[in-house]
């Protein structure tokens, strides 16, 4: 073997932590732990075994459960562990792919707005980012991630999500009907079409499984502005937890003028930004914690959002996001 390394350790964080949590090294009363002992006794190996780690079905799965942005990891464990019967089932599974949709959604035009980057070239009217259509979400987001690529434009979001990728979620779109009329199929046919639609949703997935990177959050406190305590939205549980994140200075001066707990952030690669006015929260009176909804449509001069885990609609007032809104009106007259 050369000396040149095949791969860097320190490129895979969770594939590393993963091993130390499953593998144990131990010699006399000393232990080791297991990723930098595979990776230094043959690299050869550790490649192999990230290889497997990345492909491998059950722990691919985990992944989407563990790490995924609460949302698709909410309805992605419900659907597959947490369902009454067929038809509840097929139901959380479009509550699943819907979820990837507007999440997708939030994530590319958040960032896009965060960059700054010239949309009115995309030839889109304005309209049509406050469509309600799943469609012309998925059109957007492909447009503004082509955009980004062909342009040499540095974009987080590019290499977390597959241009292929998304022909395979407009596909999935096509079968709305069958998820719409699932309640007058029988059981049986219930049954077949979750099995039909399943795997295509699985594939989804994994080809997205780079969105375990994406830290979605919001602001709770900080004794130091670079150290912010955060609400993290991570995982299929809706129970909250909090934990500091790191903020860079130059990312923090860009965000610190609406860095605050009423909006909700992303943060890739160390970057953070905002995924208002698309995805907010909602957090009752007598709840601990906050729960992210999505923006469905414009009605009666308020906005509704679509509330995660609720089957109900949540309103607020368009003066709730002057902010993105001034932003979406100056990048897209």
């Amino acid at each position: 073997m050369s000396d040149e390394k095949i791969i860097e350790y320190s490129t895979n964080l969770d594939f590393n932590q993963w091993l130390i949590e499953n593998y144990l090294v131990e010699v006399e009363e000393y232990e080791f732990p297991s990723s930098e002992v595979l990776y230094k006794m043959s690299q050869e190996k550790y490649a192999a075994a990230l290889a497997r780690y990345a492909s491998e079905p059950k722990v691919s799965l985990s992944r989407i459960e563990e790490k995924f942005p609460t949302p698709i990891a909410y309805y992605f464990y419900q659907a597959t562990n947490n369902y009454q019967n067929d038809h509840h089932r097929l139901d959380l599974l479009k509550s699943c792919w819907e979820s990837i949709v507007f999440f997708l959604y939030g994530l590319v035009l958040g960032e896009a707005l965060h960059r700054k980057l010239d949309l009115k070239s995309l030839g889109i009217k304005r309209g049509k980012y406050w469509s309600d259509k799943l469609f012309d979400k998925l059109s957007i987001v492909e447009n503004i991630l082509d955009y980004t690529i062909k342009s040499g434009i540095h974009f987080n979001c590019a290499p977390i999500i597959p241009l292929a990728t998304i022909n395979l979620i407009r596909k999935l779109n096509q079968e709305r009907n069958g998820f719409e009329h699932a309640l007058a199929k029988t059981t049986a046919q219930q049954k077949a079409l979750y099995n039909e639609l399943y795997p295509q949703l699985e594939m989804v997935l994994r080809q997205l499984i780079k969105l375990e990177e994406v830290l979605v959050f919001r602001y709770h406190d900080s004794e130091t502005p670079l150290l912010p305590r955060c609400e993290i939205c991570s995982g299929s549980s809706l129970e909250g937890k909090k934990k500091i994140i790191i903020l860079q200075k130059e990312n923090y001066i860009a965000i610190m003028d609406n860095f605050n707990s009423s909006s909700i952030y992303a943060q890739i690669n160390g970057e953070a930004f905002c995924l208002g006015p698309f995805i907010h929260f909602v957090q009752e009176p007598h709840e601990t914690n906050a729960v992210l909804c999505f923006y469905k449509h414009d009605k009666g001069g308020r906005y509704h959002f679509e509330v995660v885990s609720k089957s109900q609609d949540k309103e607020f007032e368009k003066k709730t996001f002057d902010v993105m809104e001034q932003q979406l009106k100056y990048l897209v007259p």
